[in-house]
């Protein structure tokens, strides 16, 4: 019988040569430009396997994969999703979706057909298995902990042991103190240990400090073991604490409790990660009328939080401010899960007020995920725009010919903001939106022809 696979891409080019290649090797191909398409398409026609693409308008590849777990018709189609990050975030894909695999993008004719043939024959081994195997009485379903992928329990990566770090600490101040003239201040002394560390070892020494000081059962480099890893592990163990990561400029904290994040706050972040801009975003005051709020807050020498402060004021609901937090809270570490550097620190048992209050509850899985989908859109967004101090014109001949009626108000906003002086970065800091999405917003007007970049040369 020939088997039936459904390519879901928003790529018309993917599209073709994945059908093309499925084709000529005999099987037979049905199409969905999008996830919501597809499950058009699969209610109404029967497919063997669907090859999804993980980034894609309207519903992605994740969300398409939770759709389908949650459909009893659906719930047992075999699925490969294609990605540009597939080849580092495999386990993720697999253990959160329920994909049978995932291929990278770009990827050659042999691989995909070698991935698909794979994914097929899993299927009819796992069928015959179900015929041959009687049911047994226990079904525990006891989960295999060999396939732990972090490695082993949290004490194989416990902070260093206070000798250790006493010896770092020794060596630190020898290199400091011959420059040092009598008499010397404290200030010019932290001073004279940052220039003598350099920042990169200024926030090493920072970790062994704070972990040799907090109950750190989880210290070390983000480079050697990345964000998501840490916080799938702090998941699967259910624990309760305060993550601290942290480079040179920037400190995030992540509250966790039972395995769930209640919230995350920052310091040194960019201002599109404050809470305003969220409250902002709910639509019950403008960002005028904020910052006249905060001011008078300030000159009235209340030391009450923004969140607290609105709700006291009969401004915004705490229903409101959970919404706002949430979104602060998962803003802030979609952008931590992008970096490859830095340090971190888990601080076993410590909780924070603010996050007792918050208590938000959100699981680690859909945050992962989702942060993977924006690293692959902006691998992107990144390699059309450029960086951020990129100048972009808008193309009159091109807007009067599509027209702006279809636009969102915030993309008339981003669109008005490009003037052909303002940056990318300017652009940012003119409209009321995050960096992420002003740049999906810019992308999509680049690949539109609406605006181009100005040959700065």
């Amino acid at each position: 019988m020939v088997q039936r696979v459904l390519v879901v891409d928003d790529s018309p080019t993917i599209r073709k040569v994945v059908s093309g290649v499925l084709a000529r090797a005999g099987y037979e191909v049905g199409h969905a430009v999008d996830g919501l398409h597809a499950l058009t398409v699969l209610k109404r026609e029967k497919f063997n396997l669907a090859l999804v693409d993980f980034v894609m308008p309207k519903l992605n590849g994740f969300e398409l994969c939770k759709k389908l777990r949650e459909d009893q018709e659906l719930r047992e189609l075999p699925v490969v999703l294609m990605s540009a990050k597939a080849d580092k975030i495999r386990e993720h894909f697999l253990r959160q979706t329920g994909a049978l695999d995932a291929i990278t993008k770009p990827f050659d004719p042999r691989a995909l057909l070698l991935t698909v043939e794979s994914a097929l024959q899993k299927v009819e081994e796992g069928r015959k298995r179900r015929e041959s195997v009687p049911p047994t009485s226990d079904q525990s379903g006891a989960e295999n902990t060999s396939t732990d992928p972090f490695g082993g329990p949290p004490a194989s990566l416990r902070a260093a042991v206070p000798e250790a770090f006493l010896r770092r600490m020794g060596d630190a101040i020898a290199r400091v103190a011959p420059h040092l003239p009598p008499g010397v201040d404290a200030r010019s002394a932290v001073l004279a240990l940052r220039g003598a560390l350099g920042e990169d070892g200024l926030a090493s020494f920072y970790g062994d400090i704070a972990g040799a000081a907090a109950n750190a059962v989880l210290t070390g480099d983000l480079s050697a073991i990345p964000l998501a890893e840490i916080l799938q592990l702090l998941q699967l163990q259910r624990q309760t604490g305060i993550l601290t990561v942290f480079d040179a400029k920037t400190e995030v904290q992540i509250a966790m409790r039972e395995g769930l994040v209640d919230l995350a706050t920052s310091r040194g972040a960019a201002d599109e990660f404050r809470l305003g801009r969220y409250v902002v975003e709910l639509g019950a005051l403008d960002r005028k009328q904020l910052d006249d709020f905060i001011g008078r807050e300030r000159a009235s020498g209340k030391q009450r939080l923004l969140g607290d402060a609105l709700v006291a004021e009969g401004i915004l609901t705490r229903d409101n401010i959970g919404k706002a937090l949430e979104r602060q809270s998962s803003e802030l570490i979609y952008d931590v899960l992008r970096w490859t550097r830095g340090r971190f620190v888990f601080d076993h048992g410590a909780t924070r007020t603010e996050a007792n209050a918050a208590q938000l509850g959100l699981p680690v899985a859909s945050i992962v995920m989702e942060g993977f989908r924006r690293v692959d859109e902006w691998r992107l967004m990144e390699g059309a725009l450029g960086d951020f101090e990129q100048v972009f014109y808008r193309d009159p001949g091109a807007i009067e010919a599509m027209g702006t009626s279809r636009l969102t108000r915030e993309e008339r906003a981003v669109l008005m903001a490009v003037d052909g002086e303002r940056s990318v970065r300017d652009v940012i800091g003119a409209v009321s939106m995050g960096s992420f999405d002003v740049c999906k917003v810019l992308y999509q007007f680049v690949q539109s022809r609406l605006i181009r970049r100005r040959d700065v040369s």
